[in-house]
């Protein structure tokens, strides 16, 4: 092989595919070694991509701001009154989103209905394609609580609670104080 096919970068010796599969059109190859370069092109790109993400999410671990707990919920029950105070979901994202952005990470959730509970999932994206995702966070939706909420809002409750600690887990962080 000729020495283009390798390039050093950040200390690594990086296998240049795009090298390779050019040096195999010019010397006319089979289609077979074709074939085994483009995958390997693919393979390459996965893991480099793969790379990149778990390098932007230790940065942004790094440079994000803490995430306050800015709201209150008053609970009152039948066990007695509490209160406490938590990050709502608007809060965590105009927290993290800025960091996220100029490392290339973005953020988007896969959600599910069933009848008695939400199952939601978050997934962090690179711009190079890798993503991660949380897992599967089940919130049951509650009913009939005496808080006056509807069907619907009843659904919007657990799916935004759910896509909080959803988000939360994956990013690896926890509200001040927690």
């Amino acid at each position: 092989m000729a020495e283009t096919a390798l390039v050093r970068q950040d200390s690594f010796t990086r296998l240049d595919t795009q090298a390779l599969i050019a040096q195999a059109i010019e010397s006319k190859s089979g289609i077979e070694t074709m074939e085994r370069l483009v995958a390997l092109a693919k393979d390459v790109r996965a893991e480099q991509a793969r790379e990149a993400w778990y390098e932007a999410m230790a940065q942004f671990q790094k440079r994000c701001p803490a995430i306050k707990k800015t709201a209150r919920a008053d609970i009152r029950s039948a066990k007695g009154n509490y209160s406490y105070r938590y990050a709502p979901l608007d809060e965590i994202t105009s927290t993290i989103q800025p960091v996220m952005g100029e490392l290339g990470l973005s953020l988007s959730w896969r959600s599910r209905v069933e009848p008695d509970q939400v199952i939601v999932s978050c997934r962090i994206s690179h711009v190079l394609g890798h993503h991660e995702e949380s897992g599967d966070i089940a919130i049951p939706i509650v009913q009939g609580d005496g808080t006056g909420a509807t069907p619907p809002q009843r659904v919007g409750i657990a799916t935004t609670y759910a896509k909080r600690y959803s988000l939360l887990g994956i990013i690896g962080m926890a509200p001040e104080d927690d």
